[in-house]
């Protein structure tokens, strides 16, 4: 059974601290800190109970956190690596749409690694579409980003 749960912070603080460096400890170049975090709306990924990834957003901004009404900006997707391969991913891209779509948004946008294969095959197959390559966007190392956007609306 898969759910999602809207993270409390500041009491989760540490929890999401602790699942973000998990996620993405090959890249702690990546890792959001507290204060970040507290920009977010982000929400828990569980698995009969247990949380197994997480999610965080802004709403109406650009990838580049700059004004964008009507967009949503996925600004983490993580699974932790033991939970890897068996389709959490994708369930929570799924969620992340519907979400979206419930909440009236009119596109999202996202980046990720040019080195993430797999991210940018699972956002091509849930509809999302390369925008741009933004050069040296990330650090810790240094690499492009590859920036995906999907429209949304009630007919899509």
């Amino acid at each position: 059974m898969i759910e999602f749960r809207k993270i409390a912070l500041p009491d989760e603080i540490d929890a999401v601290l602790a699942i973000d460096r998990k996620i993405f400890v090959n890249f702690l170049g990546d890792v959001f800190d507290t204060e970040e975090w507290s920009g977010f709306e982000s929400y828990w990924m569980l698995e009969h109970g247990a949380i197994v990834g997480c999610s965080a957003f802004i709403r109406h901004a650009d990838y580049d956190e700059s004004p964008r009404p009507g967009c949503l900006h996925i600004v983490s997707t993580g699974v932790l690596p033991e939970a890897r391969g068996r389709g959490l991913g994708r369930k929570q891209k799924e969620w992340q749409i519907e979400y979206a779509l419930r909440e009236g948004f009119e596109v999202i946008v996202t980046n990720m690694r040019r080195t993430n294969g797999h991210m940018i095959h699972l956002n091509l197959q849930c509809g999302f579409r390369e925008r741009k390559i933004h050069p040296d966007f990330y650090a810790d190392p240094k690499e492009d980003a590859i920036v995906m956007e999907r429209c949304i609306s009630l007919k899509s």
